[in-house]
């Protein structure tokens, strides 16, 4: 009696949470891959947050902040891939097939909550302490770092998911 009432209610279980298995499976992207919109991507955040930062920043220098801008901007992009290099190093062997595995197989372009703060981790203080001497209020100008690259990340992964569809 106990049995069968152990067997009925994971049957009941299973029912109404079904599980789907993915195993040995591809993700491929139905309309267009977020690389190809990367871009696009790039000038939007760069131009928001270039001007935004020149603007409510209090910052006059317009091609000194546009190289800061950019430089933080690559730093953060490129972090996740050096940390992925450095962790599969020793399995891929030699520095440059490593990156070039890592690049191409992972981590995936795509826009997550991880990846805002790894921008607000990498971009705030660089932006921050290269521009905190060239603007003429300190404190509007880390709020105006802090805001733009949250808007900038926000926006960029609402075009992503509606622009990139994928299925597995």
């Amino acid at each position: 009696m106990k049995k069968s009432r152990h067997v009925f209610l994971l049957t009941v279980i299973f029912s109404l949470y079904p599980v789907s298995v993915l195993a040995n499976s591809s993700w491929h992207w139905v309309t267009v891959s977020p690389m190809k919109v990367l871009p696009f991507a790039v000038i939007l955040t760069l131009l928001t947050e270039w001007l935004g930062i020149l603007k409510f920043g209090k910052v006059s220098e317009k091609l000194n902040t546009f190289f800061v801008v950019l430089a933080a901007n690559i730093f953060s992009f490129v972090a996740p891939y050096v940390y992925r290099t450095i962790k599969l190093y020793s399995f891929y062997g030699g520095l440059l097939h490593t990156w070039e595995r890592v690049f191409n197989n992972g981590p995936n372009y795509i826009i997550r909550s991880m990846y805002l703060f790894l921008t607000l981790f990498i971009e705030v203080p660089l932006a921050y302490l290269l521009l905190k001497n060239k603007s003429k209020n300190k404190k509007r100008l880390i709020f105006a770092v802090i805001f733009l690259n949250i808007i900038t990340t926000f926006v960029v992964a609402v075009l992503e998911r509606l622009i990139c569809r994928g299925v597995w």
